[in-house]
């Protein structure tokens, strides 16, 4: 029996566990920033601000792109703003490179829950290439940036940097918009107090200290820097920057693809919480924190009405896609994933310490089979059409609002499109358990439900359909930031095992009845 097991939980902030190193605390020596490192997928204007950042701090600017962000049209747009200490390149689909392999991992993705197949993201490739470009390069400190964060001050990005004199890895806060998961997102909503930690999306990082690796997962940050966490030698800075906002329950798909990434990183970090090691997370360990992470989710679904709403209804079905994903997950597969990670890990290490600096970005690129768009560093203007670049193109940090939390803005909830609440718009979610009720789903078969609670429904901006639980999951390829309103979410949930440990049935989430 594990003797912590009573105060295993999972926690609303881990900011003790970085150093809180601010302004004053920061060395006075200033330290030269290398490069900053762009894993972009969005169009080329969202780098305005990585630009305004570099050309500050006269580093390096590599932008690495795929989905919607082409080398062609970030290289015009580079032109634009005269900026040409830059490496763009295009990441071809599927890329895969010797020093970016990890067999141990790769050979556990079959036994993950479905639900990790439901997004398809490179960002964890571009990341890891990043950090093998910097060593080639003899790139010490770098910068991770992503191209949807904004409002960073040059002061606040050089006294982050300044702190890897004396840390492996040094992050700000976003903090508004909260760089949360969905789940985390929904604890915030219904009235929990909920933090956020550094991040990868604006994380300074000294290449030369015994780093890690980013896995292909979500929360693959938080495995990133986990030892540097547990060593003392992660910082926060305690300044703050800016995540674009996006309406976190438009694909309830993403939640439960979310989950086992937000499970691992969770329960890795409550071990650090209680002064223990990754060598305690053991099969006995994820067996309990599985369990607590439940009773996380099922807070959150019953207090459903502090939420806003216009939000309820797709909260609901976001946080019931994340339950169904966690029941799916089997504390064996997730003491295996650590393990396994920390095999990859220690190749990767080894790994890393042989690569040898090359002369040239040319020959850099050319041992990994990759090419630059233009002449790298160039003082040549690149060709470009103006008419087909976004007008108005302007430097510096982009202002958005200011709020708390989404349920204070129902204007917010009209600018998505989502309708106001009447009363012949009202559903009912139903939950298989104690009593019988008798009704009939949107595909016709009479099934037994008990009511839980009603809600009201929401329409899609594009379609007068509403969400509809039952079928199978489609996969996902988009960034969902970027996405409208998702047409209705199809997630098989009927099959949930019901919840007994006291002995009374449970209630178990089957469908979300809102249909026409």
């Amino acid at each position: 029996m594990n003797p912590f097991a009573a105060v295993i939980r999972q926690y609303e902030t881990h900011r003790l566990l970085a150093a809180p190193t601010g302004p004053r605390d920061t060395p006075f020596t200033q330290l030269d920033l290398d490069a900053i490192i762009v894993p972009a997928s969005r169009p080329a204007t969202h780098l305005d601000h990585a630009v305004t950042l570099a050309r500050a701090a006269g580093c390096w600017l590599l932008v690495l792109c795929s989905k919607r962000c082409r080398g062609s049209e970030v290289s015009e747009f580079l032109a634009v703003r005269s900026y040409y200490k830059t490496i763009v390149i295009d990441l071809p689909p599927g890329y895969s490179h010797e020093l970016l392999h990890f067999p141990a991992l790769l050979a556990l993705q079959d036994e993950l829950p479905e639900a990790c197949g439901y997004v398809v993201t490179d960002l964890s490739m571009k990341r890891n290439l990043g950090l093998v470009l910097a060593r080639m390069l003899g790139w010490r400190r770098v910068f991770f940036l992503d191209d949807d964060i904004r409002d960073i001050a040059y002061p606040d990005l050089q006294t982050t940097v300044n702190m890897l004199s004396s840390f492996s890895a040094a992050g700000l806060w976003v903090t508004d918009f909260p760089d949360n998961s969905i789940a985390c997102h929904a604890n915030r909503m219904t009235d929990r107090n909920q933090d956020v930690f550094v991040s990868g999306a604006a994380l300074a990082v000294d290449c030369d200290a015994d780093i890690g690796f980013f896995p292909d997962i979500y929360n693959e940050d938080w495995l990133f820097f986990f030892d540097d966490v547990s060593r003392g030698r992660l910082a926060n800075s305690c300044l703050l920057a800016t995540q674009l906002c996006y309406y976190p329950f438009a694909r309830a798909q993403r939640a439960a693809w979310q989950e086992f990434g937000d499970v691992l990183a969770e329960g890795l970090y409550a071990l650090l919480h209680l002064g223990l090691g990754w060598e305690q997370a053991t099969c006995e360990y994820w067996t309990q924190f599985l369990e607590v992470r439940r009773s996380f989710l099922e807070g959150i679904i019953t207090r459903w009405q502090n939420v806003h709403p216009e939000m309820q209804a797709e909260m609901l079905v976001s946080v019931y896609s994340a339950l169904k994903c966690l029941l799916s997950i089997k504390p064996d597969v997730c003491e295996r994933y650590v393990r396994h990670w920390r095999q990859d890990l220690a190749d990767w290490r080894q790994r890393a310490a042989g690569i040898e600096k090359v002369p040239s970005v040319e020959a850099a690129l050319a041992k990994m089979h990759l090419v630059s768009w233009a002449s790298v560093g160039s003082t040549a203007k690149v060709t470009y059409r103006p008419e087909e670049l976004t007008p108005n193109v302007t430097a510096g940090a982009v202002g958005l609002p200011q709020f708390d939390t989404l349920k204070d803005l129902s204007e917010l909830a009209s600018a998505l499109g989502l309708g106001s609440t009447a009363a012949a718009d009202i559903q009912t979610i139903w939950i298989n358990g104690v009593g019988d009720s008798q009704s009939s789903g949107p595909d016709g078969h009479e099934r037994r439900w008990t009511q839980a609670l009603r809600i009201p429904r929401l329409w899609t901006k594009s379609s007068r359909r509403a969400l509809v639980l039952v079928g199978k999951a489609e996969r996902e390829t988009e960034p969902v930031e970027d996405c409208p309103i998702a047409e209705p979410v199809q997630l098989k949930i009927e099959d949930v095992a019901e919840r007994q440990t006291d002995g009374s049935p449970g209630l178990t989430p089957v469908g979300l009845g809102l249909w026409e």
